[in-house]
């Protein structure tokens, strides 16, 4: 019960979408994979999607709820997500709930949910902390610039999953147009490696000792980059740092 598990299913702007099992509970974040890459990641693993016990949804860009209608085809479970959300997965067949920012949240026995604000260019863009007595995790990509309200939720989790989307120097002088450059870099943009870097290392002096590296970039990023990036700030070994494909299968367990 108090060991956490993740499969991450697929991380980047092709498509998202995490599982996670904390406190005996199991959970996908986002639904930007199809239906039978979901199925087959987690039969791998001895996991369905018919034992999954809800859906929380970070915001409505196709990259996170493409799958949203076949997927929901073949759960048993609610969608959560905030109000902004809720259009871009009108169609889907699960019961879709509501949540509030900043709340702690008791939707299961023994585990607390919060949604909290991450500024990105969908309205109202959100990541999670989920929390038992003794784990919690936190998740949030998509995030243009970290900020102090964001750092105090991530503290204290023994697992973070965090955005390190693009390199700045091969985004410079990558194949993107000028405009596509500058929405990146923006505040409401994405996270890059040294934005990434810094905020581990502010989480790893609040406790955090396992970190997944998330939602890289295609074109502007590489995995050896990004952890190359990081390690260059966290030396220590003691510190696990994972990086996320692009579409992933491995069970990795805290």
């Amino acid at each position: 019960m108090n060991e956490i598990r993740i499969i991450p299913i697929g991380s980047g702007s092709t498509g998202n979408c995490f599982y996670i099992e904390i406190g005996g509970y199991r959970f996908l974040i986002d639904m930007g994979i199809g239906y039978k890459k979901v199925r087959d990641a987690l039969g791998l693993h001895g996991r369905s999607l018919e034992e999954v016990d809800a859906i929380f949804v970070t915001h409505g860009h196709y990259d996170h709820v493409k799958a949203a209608i076949p997927i929901t085809n073949h759960v048993h479970c609610k969608i959560y997500a905030n109000r902004s959300v809720m259009y871009s997965i009108r169609d889907s067949k699960a019961e879709r709930v509501v949540l509030n920012m900043f709340e702690d949240i008791g939707l299961f026995p023994g585990l607390t949910i919060r949604m909290f604000k991450v500024p990105h260019d969908f309205a109202y863009t959100c990541g999670y902390t989920f929390s038992t007595s003794e784990r919690k995790i936190a998740y949030v990509t998509d995030c243009g610039r970290m900020n102090e309200n964001i750092l105090q939720e991530l503290a204290g989790a023994d697992v973070a999953i965090i955005e390190s989307n693009h390199d700045v120097e091969m985004l410079k002088n990558g194949p993107y147009p000028k405009s596509l450059q500058a929405r990146i870099r923006s505040e409401a943009g994405h996270l890059s490696n040294d934005e990434c870097a810094e905020t581990i290392a502010f989480l790893k002096e609040k406790g955090t000792s396992h970190f997944l590296l998330a939602h890289l970039s295609l074109h502007n990023n590489t995995p050896e980059t990004a952890l190359e990036t990081v390690r260059q700030r966290i030396a220590d070994p003691d510190v696990d740092i994972y990086v996320c494909p692009d579409e992933g299968n491995d069970l990795l367990i805290y």
